[in-house]
């Protein structure tokens, strides 16, 4: 009850403020009185002012809203990403043709290192991420470290094995999962573009490098015949990534792609040249 009475009390005040003045503030809300009187001559009155003349004060309700100020250094934790991944053969045609000696030992072809597209994966994990105001907000440098994890799934039933002068070979018995796991431990470095920095909804785009690092590889396969089995190992691969990348979003949903510029394996160690890529989305806060 004594509630009410404050309430009708405080609204008596305001009503009475507002007679006396053409704007009061209430706390977030502004109000806002009309400026039409009323006039003794009727024609001389607009039809659109007619409708406020029943009423000595026209009250307009108005919410006064506030910039929210941008900070010029931003972080984030643990965001992720989820993508398709597969590789471009680029590997020289004189690979090929001196290839008949890889083959009689059970070496496979660059073909035979096909991959199954709708089961050929990119997980990426960012542990950390930062983003910096270059330009008013329009302009950004964003950075990240975290790791990158491939899991290619082959056609054929390739092995990959440290004991072997190749590291590589085509079995002998056919696998339901068949699958060469790599991770990185990666920094990607991009300039951001903003289309409107105070929207959190509003497109954005960014465009890159990175570089990465290679942790772990390990081939995984499940077959009838010996049943699961993890090998570890470097099996010819290159230490290092580097790749373009990009993505385009609104708010925090982002389409994301990478396209490695470096070999998969060692060139030095290795005839295969190939060039790992990855498509998917990413949930990020910026």
């Amino acid at each position: 009850m004594k509630q009410t009475v404050l309430f009708i009390i405080g609204w008596g005040l305001a009503l009475n403020a507002i007679a006396q003045n053409d704007t009061v503030r209430i706390g977030k809300m502004v109000i806002v009185k009309s400026n039409i009187e009323k006039s003794s001559d009727s024609s001389k009155v607009n039809k659109e002012d007619r409708i406020a003349i029943g009423s000595p004060i026209q009250i307009n309700f108005e919410r006064n809203k506030k910039i929210k100020q941008l900070s010029n250094v931003a972080t984030s934790y643990f965001e992720w990403d989820l993508g398709f991944a597969n590789y471009q053969n680029e590997t020289p045609e004189r690979v090929y043709t001196a290839y008949t000696p890889n083959i009689a030992a059970g070496i496979p072809t660059p073909d035979q290192l096909k991959l199954n597209n709708l089961k050929s994966s990119n997980v990426n994990v960012w542990v950390i991420k930062q983003h910096v105001n270059i330009y008013k907000h329009y302009v950004n440098l964003k950075y990240a470290i975290g790791l990158e994890m491939y899991n290619l799934r082959f056609e054929q039933p390739i092995s990959f094995r440290n004991d072997l002068p190749a590291k590589i070979k085509m079995d002998d018995i056919n696998f339901s999962k068949n699958k060469l796991f790599v991770k990185y431990l990666t920094v990607p470095l991009q300039i951001d573009f903003k289309a409107n920095p105070n929207y959190r909804r509003g497109l954005n785009a960014s465009i890159g490098m990175s570089a990465g690092y290679l942790l772990k590889a390990r081939n995984k396969q499940i077959s009838e015949e010996r049943g699961k089995q993890k090998y570890n190992g470097t099996f010819n691969l290159n230490n290092w990534r580097i790749a373009s990348i990009g993505e385009i979003g609104i708010g925090s949903f982002h389409l994301y792609g990478s396209y490695s510029h470096t070999n998969l394996f060692d060139k030095n160690l290795s005839d295969y040249t190939f060039f790992p890529y990855a498509l998917g989305v990413r949930f990020s806060k910026f």
